[in-house]
C-alpha cells in the first residue's frame, strides 16, 4: 500500500510539470513576441530551438525595421496589431507608457512570476515603475561598462606617423592629415551626432543629464554644448566628417566603414556592426581606440553604462498574458538559463578555478550567438559572469569589448541617471525631445541653422516639454 501511494504522489508530480514540457507543447498558445532589429532569422535559430525546447512553447518571432523603429511600433500597436511580448529600448517602453499601451504586470508577476521577481533585482524593477505600477521586466546592462568610443585605423596613424590624440584640437589635426594625405577617405565616420562621447569629453560633459552645482541639466542647456556643436560644424566644414551625414543610415555607415572608405568611427558598443565587419573585412589591420579627450581644465571621462539595455512588456492587446509570464518566468529556472543563455558547460563554455568563463569556439559561436537577443532579462545574481564568454565569442567582439574598457578604471564616469526610474513627464516627453535634438543638430552641422541660434533653440526644447522634464528629474534627484 506504501508503495502504491508512493507511485501515485511520483505520478502527481509528474503531471505537474507537464505545462513544461514539450508532450505538453500542444495544450499551450502560440506566442508571439517582437523585439528589437538584429540581422539573424530569429525563427531559425539555435537559441529558438533550444527555448521551445525547455519550455514547451512555440513562438513565432518578429523584428522592428532597423530604421524608423519606433515609428514603425507606434504603427503596429495603434492599428491594433497584437503581440504577447515586446523586447524593445527604453526609449520605445516611455514613450509605448505614455500612450497607455502597456498592462500592468504586478498581478500576474505576484501569480506566475516567482523567478522574475527573485531573480531580477528590485532596484532593476524601479526603473519600470510608473506611479508604483510595473509595467515593463527590466533587463540592466550586463556589467558597468564602457559602449561608446571612437576607433581609428593604427596602419594609417603608424604611416603618417601620426600620435594619439588627447584634446579636441588634437583631434582636428589628425584628422586634416588624413585627409591631406587620403583626400577621397572619410576621415571621421560619425553614428550619433547629438553627443559623441569621446569628443563631448573635451567640452567637460559625459551624459544627457548633468550635475551642474547640485542640480542635473541637459547638455543642450549647457554653454559647453555650444562650443560642442561649434566644433562640430568646423570639422564639417572643413571636410572631416563625411559629406553624406544627413542621408546617412545603420546600413551606409557599416558599408562605408567596413569597406575602408573612411579611417575613423563613432563605435556604439561592442557588438557595433560597422565595427565587426571592418575587423572581420581586414584581419591583418588592427583599430585602435581613442581615450575620451581632456576639456580645457585637463579633465577627462565617459560614460560606463550600467542602467535599462531594454524592457520587455505586454502589450494591451496582447491574447496570452498569462502565459507571456509564465514563459519568460520559465526561461529563468536554473537549468534553462544556462542552456539557452551560453549553452552546456565543457559543451559550449568553459568555467575555469576562478570562476571565468569562456566559449568554446566555434561552437559557442555557431549555437549561441543570437542569444542575447531573446532574453528578456536575466539572474542578476550570477549573469555579469557568465555573460563574459559572450564579449570572446568572437575575436571582433572580443577586440571592441577590450578595446573600449582598456583604461575604465582611469576614465569611466557613472551617469547620474542610471537608476532614475520611469518619471511621467520624462516619458511623455522623451520622444518628441530627442527628435527635436536630432533634428536642429544635423541642421546646425550641414549649415542650414546657425550655432548662434543656439539660445533660441533651447527655449523652444524647454516649451516643447523640457522644462517639465528637468523639473520631473530634478525633484527624483534631490529626494533619491
Amino acid at each position: 500500500m506504501k508503495r502504491l501511494s508512493a507511485l501515485l504522489v511520483a505520478l502527481a508530480m509528474l503531471v505537474s510539470a507537464l505545462p513544461f514540457a514539450a508532450a505538453a507543447a500542444d495544450d499551450l498558445p502560440t506566442l508571439k513576441v517582437l523585439g528589437t532589429y538584429n540581422p539573424h532569422d530569429p525563427n531559425d535559430d539555435p537559441t529558438a530551438r533550444a527555448i521551445e525546447e525547455k519550455t514547451g512553447y512555440h513562438v513565432e518571432y518578429y523584428m522592428l525595421p532597423a530604421e524608423n523603429a519606433l515609428e514603425n511600433l507606434l504603427m503596429q500597436i495603434s492599428s491594433g496589431e497584437s503581440y504577447d511580448i515586446l523586447r524593445i529600448g527604453e526609449t520605445m517602453y516611455q514613450e509605448l507608457l505614455s500612450r497607455n499601451a502597456l498592462l500592468p504586470l504586478d498581478d500576474l508577476l505576484a501569480q506566475y512570476g516567482s523567478n522574475l521577481t527573485t531573480k531580477i533585482f528590485e532596484s532593476a524593477y524601479t526603473l519600470t515603475r510608473l506611479d508604483g505600477v510595473t509595467y515593463g521586466i527590466p533587463m540592466m546592462a550586463e556589467r558597468a561598462s564602457i559602449s561608446n568610443g571612437i576607433v581609428m585605423r593604427k596602419e594609417i596613424m603608424d604611416e603618417l606617423k601620426l600620435s594619439m590624440p588627447t584634446t579636441p584640437a588634437e583631434l582636428k589635426e589628425v584628422l586634416l592629415a588624413v585627409k591631406a594625405a587620403y583626400p577621397e577617405m572619410i576621415p571621421l565616420l560619425t553614428g550619433s551626432e547629438e553627443i559623441i562621447e569621446t569628443i563631448s569629453s573635451g567640452f567637460g560633459f559625459y551624459f544627457d543629464w548633468n550635475e551642474v552645482n547640485g542640480e542635473l541639466v541637459h547638455y543642450v542647456e549647457m554653454p559647453e554644448y555650444k562650443e560642442y556643436l561649434a566644433y562640430l560644424v568646423d570639422l564639417y566644414q572643413n571636410g572631416l566628417l563625411d559629406p553624406d551625414l544627413p542621408i546617412n543610415n545603420a546600413t551606409t555607415r557599416t558599408e562605408k566603414f567596413s569597406s575602408g572608405n573612411a579611417f575613423s568611427y563613432t563605435c556604439g558598443g561592442w557588438t557595433d556592426a560597422a565595427t565587426t565587419a571592418y575587423i572581420n573585412a581586414f584581419e591583418d589591420r588592427e583599430l585602435v581606440y581613442i581615450d575620451p579627450l581632456y576639456d580645457a581644465n585637463g579633465k577627462a571621462g565617459i560614460k560606463r553604462q550600467q542602467a535599462l539595455n531594454n524592457v520587455t512588456c505586454i502589450p494591451r492587446t496582447a491574447e496570452h498574458p498569462e502565459d507571456a509570464v509564465k514563459f519568460m518566468n520559465r526561461k529563468l529556472d536554473e537549468d534553462v538559463f544556462t542552456y539557452i543563455t551560453i549553452g552546456e558547460k565543457d559543451v559550449h563554455f568553459t568555467v575555469d578555478e576562478e570562476g571565468r568563463y569562456a566559449p568554446i569556439m566555434p561552437i559557442f559561436n555557431e549555437v549561441r550567438n543570437n542569444a542575447w537577443w531573446y532574453l528578456n532579462s536575466f539572474d542578476m545574481t550570477c549573469y555579469g559572469d557568465m555573460w563574459m564568454a559572450r564579449t570572446r565569442r568572437t575575436k571582433a567582439v572580443g577586440d571592441i569589448y577590450d578595446g573600449l574598457n582598456q583604461h575604465a578604471a582611469q576614465f569611466a564616469v557613472d551617469n547620474p541617471t542610471d537608476l532614475c526610474p520611469t518619471l511621467k513627464d520624462v516619458a511623455e516627453n522623451k520622444a518628441t525631445l530627442g527628435t527635436m535634438v536630432h533634428d536642429y543638430v544635423l541642421q546646425v552641422i550641414v549649415g542650414v541653422k546657425s550655432v548662434e541660434d543656439h539660445d533660441a533653440f533651447v527655449r523652444e526644447w524647454l516649451e516643447a516639454g523640457g522644462q517639465v522634464s528637468k523639473d520631473a528629474i530634478n525633484e527624483w534627484y534631490k529626494n533619491r
